[in-house]
């Protein structure tokens, strides 16, 4: 924050700094911000300086080639916040009602669904068309500060196992990515998920062409994997395949400590990591 308040007074000697704070200036990338107001003028400029390299971000538009601002905020209208709440909300009923339905016929719903058992789930009236889903009983964890998005997710596959490994542990046997104590590399998070001092997972795979049916197989056969958009890991714990929607379950570690989860429609990933035994 010191970087960001010097920065402002180099570019603004005459500018007032109106505040400084910590902020999410290009998803999932932190850094300060501060805002300092021009005395003349009125104008206010922001400065953004980010949190581990201590650059100085153009308060410009990110791009494929130049590093920017961007907020994820900015970017997703109140309709679309309001639809994904409310796919939120419609597969929540979904799911009460299909393990009502799965009660009354007598089939198990913690385990995996089988084909006799969607054939019986079909013919009950309370099951609306073709819809199908299954979640697992995953814990959401936080990531403790910007680039620990993979050993969050780490943590919370281990905890799936009942493994408890800190991110701490788990980012070093990862091994860091592209300095040292930065983002882990993708396919580096094998490190952890393969060998017996890790999650003794030996036929964990990263891969890089998927399909939605793939999903449904993993996650029906109990076991959570990772999904990686725009380089920013998070964990795929469930699914709802309602035609012509599906939707895979997200646990997002961001926000840092805290995590948050939601539904996402499948076609954003751009790579997993498959953890298998």
């Amino acid at each position: 924050m010191e970087k960001s308040i010097e920065t402002a007074k180099s570019n603004y000697p005459t500018g007032e700094i109106k505040s400084t704070k910590m902020v999410v200036y290009s998803y999932p990338k932190i850094g300060a911000m501060t805002v300092v107001k021009d005395k003349t003028t009125g104008d206010e400029h922001r400065i953004f300086v980010d949190a581990y390299t201590l650059d100085v971000v153009p308060d410009e538009p990110t791009t494929e080639t130049k590093l920017g601002v961007c907020s994820i905020y900015e970017q997703k209208s109140k309709n679309e916040i309001d639809e994904n709440l409310k796919k939120w909300q419609k597969s929540d009923e979904l799911t009460k009602s299909i393990e009502h339905a799965a009660t009354i016929k007598g089939i198990n719903i913690n385990m995996p669904v089988t084909e006799e058992d969607i054939k019986k789930l079909s013919d009950d009236t309370t099951i609306v068309g073709r819809s199908t889903s299954y979640y697992l009983d995953t814990t959401l964890y936080g990531q403790e500060n910007d680039h620990y998005c993979a050993p969050a997710c780490g943590q919370m596959i281990a905890d799936y196992y009942d493994v408890f490994h800190t991110q701490d542990y788990i980012y070093q046997k990862m091994g860091p990515g592209y300095t040292t104590g930065g983002n882990v590399i993708n396919n580096n998070q094998l490190n952890y998920y393969k060998p017996s001092n890790g999650l003794n997972k030996p036929n964990s795979a990263y891969v890089t062409v998927f399909t939605f049916s793939q999903a449904v197989s993993e996650i029906n056969n109990n076991r959570p994997f990772v999904s990686i958009r725009d380089s920013h890991s998070r964990v795929c714990s469930g699914y709802l395949s309602n035609y012509p929607e599906y939707l895979l379950a997200i646990d997002d570690p961001l926000p840092e400590d805290y995590g948050y989860s939601y539904m996402e429609t499948f076609g954003s990933e751009d790579y997993r990591v498959y953890v298998r035994s």
